[in-house]
């Protein structure tokens, strides 16, 4: 079956719900105490997709109807991915890949030349994958996830690094991966 990469809209907001929530608990157990991951994290993310977040770029993967993934930036002078996230049950096949080289194609078509993000420190597994698709690692801060305090590393493609993590897809939403 062909994985497909689309615009995401309201109508797919509980289901993106759901896949950040299980993400979250996968991703971030380590970093923040248990019990945020348990109702406070339900709440959290009906609270955060209830209402349509307009004028962001959200990119969903999908299989047979089901969501894989999905990745969403905040436009803007240089844009922020301020999600990625892909089932749990499905990483490791090249879906979190496909959604970053797929967003920064759709904002290189835009006019944009670069992108950042931001990454717990903690999370090696996460800022390898980053590096290894050309993000440069920045000064880590401190900030908070959850009310729970965490450090995090902004990880910015510019130049060539960002030309080629756009340059492998001529994106258009509705086309297969």
């Amino acid at each position: 079956m062909t994985m497909l990469v689309r615009d995401a809209n309201p109508g797919d907001a509980t289901s993106i719900a759901a896949l950040h929530a299980r993400s979250w608990r996968a991703s971030y157990a380590s970093f923040v105490p248990p019990e945020v991951l348990g109702a406070p994290l339900e709440a959290n993310m009906r609270t955060r997709w209830d209402v349509w977040p307009a004028g962001r770029l959200i990119l969903l993967a999908e299989q047979a109807g089901d969501v894989l993934g999905f990745v969403a930036a905040e436009r803007g002078g240089v844009p922020i991915v301020d999600n990625l996230h892909v089932d749990p049950g499905m990483r490791g096949g090249g879906i979190g890949e496909r959604l970053l080289r797929h967003i920064a194609a759709r904002l290189r078509d835009e006019g944009v030349s670069e992108l950042r993000l931001y990454v717990l420190e903690g999370n090696t597994d996460a800022r390898r994958f980053y590096r290894r698709l050309g993000g440069q690692e920045e000064t880590a801060a401190d900030d908070t996830l959850l009310g729970s305090p965490v450090r995090m590393v902004p990880m910015h493609w510019s130049g060539a690094a960002f030309v080629d993590l756009a340059s492998d897809f001529d994106c258009q939403a509705g086309k297969d991966a």
